[in-house]
């Protein structure tokens, strides 16, 4: 009965969108104990009311406490997972120049476009394919730009293309 009550309790935490895992146990000498895992937070939906996603592209409410700028996504599709997007994001932030680039992720019909902060120009990511191989175009598409006083004026690069980057001035 016991067990019982503790896996029913368990299984209530687990519900509470910003708990990712809830473990209750009984210590040998009769105490309760619980080990509570709390969602981290790695990218913001854009939406009212504001909701932000873990890994898992599950999504919750948070309080932000601290100063740490999360990705904002934005999208007009209401039925989509957030699972494929969160594991497209996981791989851009792990990134050392994207994690604190990247501001926004704009996702429509399945075609995604990004924002960097330092970057005037919209980026074309294109389907979550090749996402590696795009990465490093992008990254040295923008090494490039740093170093060339000229090219300040592109409006957009497309990253969708095999083996080139398309950039557009307007």
């Amino acid at each position: 009965k016991d067990s019982l009550d503790l896996n029913i309790l368990e299984n209530k935490m687990n519900n509470i969108p910003e708990v990712e895992n809830t473990e209750i146990f009984v210590l040998p000498e009769g105490r309760l104990a619980l080990h509570i895992t709390e969602r981290k937070p790695m990218f913001i939906i854009d939406s009212e009311p504001a909701l932000y996603s873990d890994s898992n592209g599950a999504l919750f409410d948070f309080k932000v406490i601290d100063s740490i700028k999360y990705p904002k996504l934005k999208t007009i599709s209401s039925t989509i997972s957030f699972k494929t997007t969160a594991s497209i994001i996981k791989n851009l932030i792990s990134d050392k120049f994207l994690s604190k680039e990247l501001e926004y992720i704009f996702l429509k019909q399945n075609q995604y476009q990004l924002k960097l902060k330092s970057f005037d120009f919209n980026v074309k990511f294109g389907a979550p394919t090749n996402l590696n191989e795009k990465i490093k175009k992008l990254k040295i598409f923008c090494a490039y730009q740093k170093t060339q006083d000229s090219l300040n004026r592109y409006q957009e690069i497309n990253l969708s293309y095999n083996n080139q980057v398309v950039a557009v001035i307007p």
